[in-house]
């Protein structure tokens, strides 16, 4: 609660837009790819060989290499369709997943991938990904969209975000289809509007006068210069009853029992005014 410099990962072309205080910093864009390098040997000869419908490359990170087999079969289903012509290059660590898909050579699968160079590769038309912060920085900087399966962390909040700015459509890993699957990337591919607003995330992105490292520098240097009481808020002076607000619920406690104990009080005495009248209109026996 003390620090000077907050320092986020976080990006306006890629997610919500939230309130900041004067001494906080948002450097997402310090993950934003850079120009794609000429791809090994073995991927470019498969990249090469994609019809013009293109590449789908698919990356869930680290967490989900370890896809359960009905996950998996699910996407291998899906991969292996030939409804479209476009090949898939599938960054997963047990390949027997899905071995006979790969054998039938529509589907690449590796250990591990270039991610960025892959992304940066006009063949790739989207990236199917788990909504790391990093993997759509990096997909929105190229211009692919994409279909994003959330499962943890931030990614349902980033997957939330970059589907409400039209660039990516967001599934559920533990509840589809691969027909679902296959409908997606044919929506993604066939509505213009998904690439459009990925090259309108793409130039925010990129439209920076200056680098997040540069920011952060002149940040640091304004702190050492001035110090950094004029960027702290108010809320750092105040107790913790008054952080918490508990002075105040007291307050709202108190009126809301002061206002029950009188509607109670009422009732009470108009209760005893009537049986006290009916009492005394009541005709005495002999």
């Amino acid at each position: 609660m003390q620090s000077s410099l907050w320092f986020y990962l976080e990006d306006i072309s890629v997610g919500f837009a939230f309130p900041q205080m004067p001494n906080t910093l948002a450097v997402g864009d310090i993950m934003a790819g850079q120009p794609g390098k000429a791809l090994p040997p073995e991927l470019e000869n498969f990249m090469s060989a994609a019809s013009s419908d293109g590449v789908i490359l698919v990356s869930f990170g680290s967490y989900l290499d370890f896809l359960p087999p009905d996950v998996a079969r699910r996407f291998c289903d899906a991969f292996s369709d030939g409804r479209n012509g476009l090949r898939v290059v599938w960054k997963i660590r047990d390949k027997e997943l899905c071995s006979f898909g790969a054998r039938e050579g529509r589907l690449k699968l590796m250990s591990w991938v270039p991610q960025n160079d892959l992304l940066a590769d006009p063949r790739v038309q989207l990236f199917i990904s788990h909504g790391g912060l990093s993997s759509i920085v990096e997909s929105v900087y190229h211009t692919k969209p994409l279909i994003i399966f959330p499962v943890a962390f931030d990614q349902p909040t980033n997957a939330a975000a970059a589907e409400s700015k039209g660039f990516a459509i967001r599934m559920n890993i533990g509840d589809f289809s691969p027909q679902t699957l296959l409908t997606n990337i044919d929506k993604l591919l066939a509505d213009p509007s998904y690439k459009r607003n990925a090259r309108l995330a793409s130039a925010i992105l990129r439209d920076r006068l200056d680098t997040a490292a540069q920011r952060v520098s002149a940040m640091i240097d304004h702190v050492i210069k001035y110090g950094d009481r004029h960027l702290r808020t108010g809320a750092y002076q105040l107790s913790t009853t008054q952080f918490f607000m508990f002075d105040i619920f007291a307050v709202l406690l108190a009126a809301v029992v002061a206002v029950l104990s009188s509607v109670i009080l009422m009732c009470y005495c108009i209760c005893r005014t009537c049986c006290g009248r009916c009492c005394a209109t009541k005709p005495k026996t002999a």
